[in-house]
């Protein structure tokens, strides 16, 4: 989601250019443009249109020297993938028209005018190789909206791919050689793994703190506000109801510990049982896509930040691997460990390294 620190995290890396993704209008097409103007960056769109006027919502190309050499950028979104957008946000504001139109249109136009054309494709890896088949004159294309990266650029016809991966977990690090009369010769690059070896930049890494801090206390007002509403809505339902409200899950010391002391001791030497305090200390502890594998029983979590985590159900519990307490309970099954039990939250974008035997003597008990 676009919002101010993203955006001035952009400009201060230097970034010149950049096009609308599937959650940049999570808040309405309205307020995405309010942060652009904002920040100062450039945006580019060749086929998102206001949904009133049917107008391009932002420039469909941009112009930019580098070096002598002039590029050509545009971008595109594609129109299959479903915008996301916030559930008080009555629309996003915009239609995405076909891509390939807009770009036989704009790239002979920018043909003209630039010694490479440069193709920002939020569409997925597919769509985007097929987008570079079918237009001519597309030099560069960054592929967006795909989760794992390329380690060096490739060819598909004669536009050269730059693929960096997921939320910046990667960055393309790509460059053009010249003879000394200014004609292109060659090109070459890779993409840098943006991981614990490169070092943070201190005012950047400062200013995500900050972020996050302020995400986190606004995240967790509105959590507290709706718990109350919800608190207050099942006692009504259950005054109303002979059967009282009753949790699937109800955590380890409600449950597995009364029979099982050894385990639970056990458990309590892992990573597992400190799962949900690795996100307070990296102020993520109110985000959805981290709370699914960091706590026990917390699946269809709202998107946008209103989570309230009950204290009993922190963590990586029993319940998280075993199955619920209350189906054991009745018919005194113990669910089995399997791949399949681990590789829903250690999969290959946040567990790269996963090896089940290795992994599973760690927790075993």
């Amino acid at each position: 989601m676009v919002d101010n620190a993203t955006l001035r995290g952009m400009a201060q890396s230097g970034c010149d250019v950049t096009t609308i993704g599937l959650v940049d209008l999570y808040m309405g097409a309205p307020y995405f443009l309010d942060r652009i103007a904002e920040s100062g960056l450039t945006a580019v769109s060749a086929n998102v249109r206001d949904e009133i006027t049917g107008d391009l919502l932002l420039k469909p190309y941009v112009i930019i020297k580098r070096g002598g050499v002039k590029f050509g950028i545009t971008g595109v979104l594609n129109p299959d993938l479903k915008i996301k957008v916030d559930k008080e946000v009555e629309s996003h504001g915009v239609t995405v028209s076909d891509p390939v139109e807009a770009l036989r249109e704009y790239v002979p136009e920018i043909r003209k005018q630039v010694d490479f054309v440069v193709v920002l494709s939020h569409s997925g890896l597919t769509r985007s190789k097929d987008l570079a088949s079918e237009i001519e004159g597309i030099d560069i294309m960054v592929v967006g909206n795909h989760n794992a990266h390329s380690a060096q650029p490739y060819e598909v016809g004669t536009t050269l791919m730059m693929q960096p991966g997921y939320r910046g977990q990667a960055m393309c690090d790509f460059r053009l050689s010249f003879d000394a009369d200014g004609t292109y010769k060659s090109y070459s690059g890779k993409a840098v793994v943006l991981d614990n070896k490169v070092p943070a930049d201190a005012a950047m890494a400062l200013m995500l703190k900050e972020h996050k801090l302020m995400i986190e206390a606004a995240s967790k007002r509105r959590a507290a506000a709706q718990a109350e509403e919800k608190r207050l809505m099942r006692e009504a339902r259950n005054a109303a109801s002979a059967e009282p409200y009753k949790e699937d899950c109800i955590g380890v010391n409600e449950s597995c510990k009364r029979c099982h002391q050894d385990q639970y001791d056990q458990w309590q030497t892992t990573a597992h049982a400190s799962a949900f305090e690795t996100l307070e200390k990296s102020l993520q502890s109110t985000n959805p896509e981290c709370l699914n594998c960091h706590t026990t029983g917390q699946r269809e979590l709202p998107g946008d930040g209103s989570v309230e985590v009950p204290a009993n159900l922190r963590g990586v519990q029993c319940e998280s691997c075993h199955g619920i307490g209350t189906e054991h309970a009745r018919d005194r099954s113990y669910g089995d460990i399997s791949v399949a039990t681990c590789i829903g939250c250690h999969d290959s974008e946040n567990s790269p390294d996963f090896n089940f035997p290795q992994y599973l003597v760690k927790v075993t008990h």
